[in-house]
């Protein structure tokens, strides 16, 4: 089989900024579609791909990963008519393998961090990994009582109601435990997914585009309907609390799922050999399109649940568990003609708009071309990519989605190529407003600095102001809002708080908005405007759209600050003087953070359009949610020397559970030194810096450990 790679591409930390930017807006716009409206905008490999193309600049740039903390959420928050509840133990979602070395580099890292010898075996257990919808089922007293889908793997959907209507979830079990959580997941059989769609196309209902979306948009239809449920399957894999009361390994717990009346994946395996391992998945992999159920990759899960509880968790996923998906694929077309956009920030990203093309069952008709750079055959560091083979009009291309919305170009057929074809010519006016672009010396990406008077940036800028992370206004789609824009309605912001008193000014809105307008329409979107005039300081930071300050940043400003006033006027108070040290001191901030805000702030039409704002809307100041206290809850500790029953990653990560800041270096600042068998010299300076020392047994009593 043929392992797909990651194109490599070399960023400045300036181009990896906008890069991750583009990247967190993608992937929570494609979690919203998958969790939220039953959709997929994308392969699952395309996504795949984007979290490891996260993974990868965060690698090389750790300090921007405070502002771009996407790996670390799980779904999105639900938002249908069902019931949100809170789920007994966060459900994370699994980090991603692509190839033999993953794998290999993933048992190495639980070796490492249980402190094991590497050459010590490590029973794995082998998994398909369901494209369904994850489930929690909570029995009580043997009883189903609730059932939950993931959202954001904080709080989910109650959808008991529907669940119960599945053959394969029963509504007992022969156990009578107080609270027993089974999770697993909630799947569309092939061999039923043609016959529903015919059924909807009878009905002359909208069809689902593979079983999986048909698995989520039946669970969760508000009403249900009892025979398509009857189609449903759900396969159970583990239980979100205590494991123990069923089993000790995680081959015995599937097992006791079974003895309990679930259904279990048969091509599960337990394997003590990697190479043994590695081989049975690609047998499954070819036996793929033979099974009755989508799987798009394979979960290996640690089987002893001791170690399991040993390794814990990442901030969204589990370190002993790992999913090795499926190679993504690929097609061949022709460009029909490249395009320049016109992002929120100026940037000109030219598009390929393809020959329509199947690509795994979705149909593609633009790739991403990236800069200038790339069109012309080099990566941003001046390397040769494509063996510098440029990119034209009427090329023939090899196209993969795996790593954008819009996919990617991998290799151009210069053999197919019209000699009468020119290399493309990158504008040198805004296609847009027709200003003269720049190359800013920052990220080498050109730009059109005409930011106030650019349609094409004032219209981006809004459909910002108006998404789900910012001031969320439902029935404000892109469409409606550049047709707001051409008709003279919407300019800036506050526009939108002005639409209702312009209606009763004797503006006939509906007149002038035409066809598919009306009163009940015009009514409900002033009725939503109107319901987002209240707003959370961080999420207005966010809506703001200062170049460099995403959800994340927004957040880490908010929560030092707490409030519009004290942040306002500690910026205008930096602005008078020339020091934006008050920035500059946040944990988190980089420089070219604390610029932009000056920027920002700086400019007076910037200013003017937020304080016009500021008439329309009230923000909330910003509340923070604590950790459970331990004694080391918000403290500052460093470790030295070695530990008899943690490995060093391992204390790390129990500290950080409980709430504390691991640092490596000792100042007077840290609240412990964490002292281990054979110390350096940090013991001594601790003693000169006045910080307390604990050793190992001193801080397991800290944290209430038993082990």
């Amino acid at each position: 089989m043929v392992r797909f790679l990651l194109e490599e591409y070399m960023f400045t930390k300036p181009e990896a900024t906008t890069r991750l930017r583009e990247l967190s807006e993608i992937i929570t716009k494609s979690r919203e579609a998958y969790f939220n409206l039953n959709q997929s905008d994308i392969t699952d490999q395309e996504y795949d791909q984007n979290i490891a193309e996260v993974a990868k600049i965060l690698e090389k740039y750790p300090e921007l990963a405070d502002e771009f903390k996407i790996l670390n959420q799980v779904g999105v928050k639900p938002n249908s008519k069902f019931n949100k509840v809170k789920h007994l133990t966060p459900m994370y979602s699994l980090s991603n393998a692509f190839s033999d070395e993953d794998i290999l580099n993933f048992l190495k890292q639980i070796r490492s961090f249980l402190d094991l010898p590497q050459t010590s075996n490590i029973d794995l257990v082998f998994e398909p990994k369901i494209d369904g919808l994850s489930l929690s089922l909570i029995y009580k007293k043997g009883n189903l009582f609730q059932a939950l889908t993931r959202g954001d793997g904080q709080i989910g959907e109650d959808v008991t109601e529907n669940a119960r209507l599945i053959p394969d979830v029963p509504l007992s079990i022969p156990i009578e435990f107080e609270t027993l959580e089974v999770r697993g997941e909630v799947y569309f059989p092939n061999s039923t997914f043609k016959e529903l769609n015919q059924e909807l196309i009878k009905s002359g209902i909208k069809t689902f585009s593979n079983p999986r979306n048909a698995a989520s948009g039946t669970l969760r239809q508000f009403k249900f309907n009892k025979e398509r449920n009857k189609n449903l399957c759900f396969f159970a894999y583990s239980v979100g609390n205590d494991p123990y009361q069923l089993a000790d390994t995680q081959e015995m717990l599937l097992k006791m799922f079974n003895d309990l009346g679930f259904k279990t994946n048969d091509i599960s395996k337990v394997f003590s050999n990697v190479e043994q391992l590695l081989k049975y998945y690609e047998e499954i992999f070819s036996m793929r399109p033979t099974l009755d159920y989508d799987i798009d990759g394979i979960v290996y899960k640690v089987n002893d649940l001791r170690l399991q509880e040993r390794l814990g968790f990442r901030s969204s996923s589990p370190r002993w568990a790992i999913a090795h998906k499926f190679p993504a694929e690929m097609s061949i077309t022709v460009i029909e003609d490249i395009e320049i956009q016109v992002g929120r920030t100026g940037t000109l990203s030219p598009v390929a708009k393809l020959k329509p093309v199947n690509i795994g069952g979705v149909i593609v008709t633009s790739a991403t071309l990236h800069n200038k750079d790339f069109i012309s055959g080099f990566d941003n560091k001046g390397k040769k990519i494509r063996a510098g083979v440029d990119i034209r009009i009427g090329d023939w291309v090899t196209v993969y989605r795996a790593g954008d919305v819009i996919p990617k170009i991998k290799d151009v057929d210069v053999a197919k190529r019209n000699t009468n074809s020119e290399p493309f010519a990158f504008p040198h006016f805004c296609p847009s407003c027709n200003s003269e672009v720049k190359i800013d010396k920052g990220d080498s990406a050109i730009r059109c600095h005409n930011f106030q008077g650019c349609p094409a940036q004032i219209i981006a800028g809004l459909k910002h102001f108006v998404s789900k992370k910012a001031f969320n206004i439902d029935g404000l789609g892109g469409r409606i809002i550049e047709e707001f824009y051409q008709k003279g309605l919407i300019q800036q912001p506050a526009d939108f708080f002005r639409l209702e008193t312009k209606s009763n000014q004797g503006l006939n809105l509906i007149e002038l908005l035409g066809k598919g307008w009306g009163e009940k329409s015009l009514k409900n979107l002033i009725n939503s405007i109107d319901a987002s005039r209240s707003i959370q300081l961080d999420r207005f930071l966010f809506s703001l759209g200062i170049r460099h300050i995403g959800e994340n940043v927004s957040q880490i400003i908010a929560g030092y600050f707490g409030s519009w006033e004290r942040f306002y006027s500690a910026v205008k108070i930096g602005i008078s003087k020339d020091n934006a040290q008050v920035l500059s001191e946040i944990e988190g901030i980089g420089q070219l953070m604390v610029n932009s805000i000056m920027e920002f702030f700086s400019d007076h039409k910037e200013t003017a359009k937020v304080e016009d704002l500021l008439n329309y809307i009230e923000i909330e100041s910003f509340i923070k949610h604590n950790k459970i206290e331990t004694a080391i809850t918000n403290k500052k500790l460093v470790l030295t020397g070695t530990f008899k029953e943690f490995s060093r990653a391992e204390l790390k990560s129990i500290c950080e559970k409980n709430g504390a800041k691991v640092l490596t270096a000792l100042s007077a600042n840290v609240d412990f030194l964490v002292v281990g068998q054979s110390p350096g010299s940090k013991v001594k300076k601790a003693s000169e810096l006045g910080v307390k020392q604990i050793f190992e047994e001193e801080f397991k009593v800290l944290i209430d450990i038993n082990i």
